[in-house]
């Protein structure tokens, strides 16, 4: 007996090493556990007390009935007569412990004592993996592919499997079967069958938590992530600032001749990472969120809409492939950027300073041409210098000499040289 005592005791230690459970709560569930059996055997109503000797393994059980006068139910009382035949002092009220060996159960209720601390078990190894990995809810966690589909990946990690949804898979990866893979807990879902832990690649945290361990200035608070947005597999942009003013926060995040930062964008494979320097003043974040195109002004034309005028040369960096990069931007400021080059929007400004300039206030023209300018539609400069001349010639009743004098004096002075170049080269 002694022996097979000690051996429970053993087979206990061994299910909470298992599972990862304390010793205690399995002795206590095995305790449970038998109470259930004892009400399987004895009736749904028997109350019953049972221990477990932790050193020994010893399990008493014990079906407790309360001492009435008179029995009303079977299962939970017993007579005064009856019990005083055990034991004289007993008086009404006073519980009657009767004892029980676990072998007195039967198979059906000793299967039954499995079953439930099984289930108890298993329940609590599932709270343990939950309240485990909810504190690790924006951490990188390690594991290796099990199963690859086209809308999840299976991961083991271990103690537990994982699972990477679409949505958390980048589209420039290849997964293989078997092959480690790093990720970040994304969140923990509680379903029926336990707790299941969603990863993910393309969150920003897996990023940030990559740059975490990867920059000691990060790691140690110097240096400070404002925010990340990402276009996973293609670009990503961080915004940081540093509470040290003689640090360069981008030339520690790059590192010498980018050896930091590389090492980042081949685990992300091959994620473009722009390191923009974060400034309080909008205009001036805007203007290094379109790296690596350089803005020549940043013009706010709503409480979130700005413009962004690039070199011309520079329209396509700040644009990006398939408008990514102005995208990203848009996203790191938390603003819509409009982008012009730098010769349509002086263009732009041109036409409307021709537009705003009234027919009659313009210096250098007949009164008589005034008024028939005016009379036939011309309110502005801008109208006249962009009608076609045939049309100049027909309602102004001028030659092609009037209508040359009456453009001479209204082009913008750089316009009239760039004609003049145009007729010397002919």
């Amino acid at each position: 007996m002694a022996n097979d005592a000690k051996m429970i005791i053993e087979n206990m230690k061994a299910v909470a090493r298992a599972r990862g459970v304390k010793f205690d709560y399995v002795i206590q569930s095995l305790a449970e556990a038998i109470g259930i059996g004892i009400k399987r055997k004895f009736g749904k109503n028997t109350e019953s007390e049972v221990s477990v000797n932790k050193s020994t393994g010893d399990i008493k059980i014990f079906v407790t009935k309360r001492i009435v006068e008179e029995v009303t139910d079977s299962e939970t009382e017993i007579s005064l007569e009856e019990a005083q035949k055990q034991k004289e002092s007993y008086k009404v009220d006073d519980v009657f412990r009767i004892p029980v060996s676990i072998t007195d159960l039967g198979r059906t209720a000793i299967e039954m004592v499995k079953q439930t601390l099984t289930q108890k078990v298993s329940e609590a190894e599932r709270n343990r993996i939950l309240v485990e990995y909810e504190k690790k809810i924006g951490e990188i966690v390690k594991g290796i592919v099990k199963v690859v589909s086209r809308n999840e990946i299976l991961v083991d990690l271990g103690p537990v499997e994982a699972v990477i949804p679409g949505y958390g898979m980048m589209r420039s990866e290849h997964y293989r079967l078997d092959a480690p893979i790093r990720a970040v807990v994304h969140r923990v879902d509680r379903a029926q069958w336990g707790p299941k832990i969603i990863l993910s690649r393309t969150d920003p945290k897996f990023l940030e938590r990559l740059l975490f361990y990867e920059i000691p200035e990060i790691k140690d608070g110097v240096i400070q992530v404002v925010k990340i947005v990402r276009e996973p597999g293609v670009r990503a942009k961080l915004a940081v600032q540093t509470i040290d003013p003689k640090i360069d926060p981008i030339g520690a995040c790059v590192g010498y001749r980018g050896s930091r930062i590389q090492s980042v964008v081949k685990e992300l494979s091959g994620e473009r990472i722009d390191v923009i320097q974060w400034s309080k003043e909008p205009t001036i974040q805007v203007s290094r969120s379109l790296s690596p195109a350089k803005v020549k002004q940043v013009i706010t034309l709503g409480e979130h809409h700005v413009l962004a005028i690039v070199p011309d040369d520079d329209y396509s960096k700040a644009i990006g492939k398939n408008g990514v990069n102005v995208d990203l931007a848009s996203r790191l400021c938390d603003v819509d950027i409009e982008i012009k080059k730098v010769t349509e929007y002086e263009k732009e400004a041109k036409e409307k300073e021709l537009a705003d300039m009234k027919i009659e206030d313009v210096d250098g023209l007949e009164p008589g041409l005034k008024k028939a300018l005016i009379e036939k539609g011309y309110q502005n400069v801008l109208a006249v210098i962009s009608a076609p001349l045939d049309e100049l010639k027909f309602l102004l009743s001028l030659d092609e000499e009037g209508v040359a004098s009456l453009l001479g004096i209204l082009k913008p002075k750089e316009e009239k040289e760039s004609d003049n170049a145009v007729q010397e080269s002919t």
